[in-house]
């Protein structure tokens, strides 16, 4: 057999092998169906890629898409009150996401759902009930939620509109962005910033070295806590309760119109305060860096409290 020959026969064989292993590596469509109960708890595990969360008027589950081209399996089955839907993957694997899971699943509109990934972004939209999101470097989108939604991320970022009910809105270094949202809404953030506009009655923010930017004109009662961040907050001139705590971080908050509201503000040690509502002043203790300011605008209906640690209190009308 001359050389060329040789030669040629290795480039086929390598040609026929490389084949077959984009063969081995290739993305693996997956189309499933089942019905289920209105107790079924669905239970997504979802390492990398992109999961895509829709309602539709059925009672049952659909799933389309394509694996992730490491995947080890595709699971979908029911076992008692669940049904588990998850892309298996190898307990160590390397490759980009761009190798992950595309998938689309269809629940019943009022669904009972936790959903789990890694690095794979998750999308959810118009679906109530017990909604648990939850995510490690991936970034949750959701609007039009309902019930009882819960999203928490490690790292990624949480971009939110229209979820309704009792809302839990959790990030250790991603940022929050949230609008329409009615309700109760609770936002707790570690190292990342919080963007809201919320149209919800009741709201809670807890933020550790971020800056908080919230807009909570309909809302009742405010409950802010930050350590090491900055926070501007704007009110309405109807609302009932506003208690705003700060370390180490100055605190705005400005109103539509100026309110009907007792105003107690405590500036701590290192603390200033800044009235743009009225002409009172803040008073000094004597021996002490620490301002405080007491008085009431309009009938002092509602209640506001202000305190803060080497922190600015501000106080203006938009």
């Amino acid at each position: 057999m001359s050389h060329f020959t040789l030669k040629k026969t290795s480039l086929l064989v390598s040609t026929l092998y490389l084949g077959l292993m984009g063969n081995a590596f290739a993305a693996e469509s997956v189309d499933k169906q089942m019905s289920i109960g209105t107790d079924t708890l669905l239970q997504i595990k979802v390492q990398r890629g992109e999961v895509q969360i829709q309602s539709w008027d059925k009672n049952e589950v659909s799933v389309t898409g394509t694996l992730d081209e490491l995947s080890e399996g595709f699971v979908f089955e029911q076992k008692g009150n669940n049904l588990n839907i998850e892309d298996k993957m190898p307990r160590h694997y390397n490759g980009s996401d761009n190798n992950g899971s595309k998938l689309t699943i269809k629940v019943p509109k009022t669904v009972k759902l936790s959903a789990d990934t890694v690095s794979a972004n998750l999308q959810m939209s118009q679906t109530q009930g017990e909604l648990e999101l939850n995510t490690v470097s991936g970034n949750i989108t959701a609007d039009n939620l309902g019930g009882s939604p819960t999203l928490h991320t490690v790292s990624g970022n949480i971009i939110t509109k229209g979820l309704t009910g009792k809302v839990m809105l959790d990030t250790v270094s991603g940022e929050i962005k949230d609008a329409e949202s009615k309700g109760e809404i609770k936002y707790r953030l570690v190292s990342g910033d919080l963007n809201s506009q919320t149209l919800a009655d009741k709201v809670k923010v807890e933020q550790v070295s971020g800056e908080v930017k919230g807009d909570f004109k309909t809302a009742k009662e405010v409950n802010v806590r930050t350590v090491s961040g900055d926070t501007q907050v704007s009110l309405a001139k109807t609302f009932a309760k506003a208690n705003l705590e700060s370390v180490s971080g100055d605190m705005m908050v400005s109103f539509t119109d100026t309110p009907d509201a007792s105003f107690e503000l405590n500036g701590g040690p290192g603390g200033k305060i800044k009235n743009g509502l009225s002409q009172d002043v803040p008073q000094k203790q004597k021996y002490v860096q620490n301002e405080s300011l007491s008085f009431q605008t309009g009938s002092g209906s509602a209640s506001v409290k202000m305190d803060t640690i080497s922190g600015n209190l501000i106080l203006k009308k938009q």
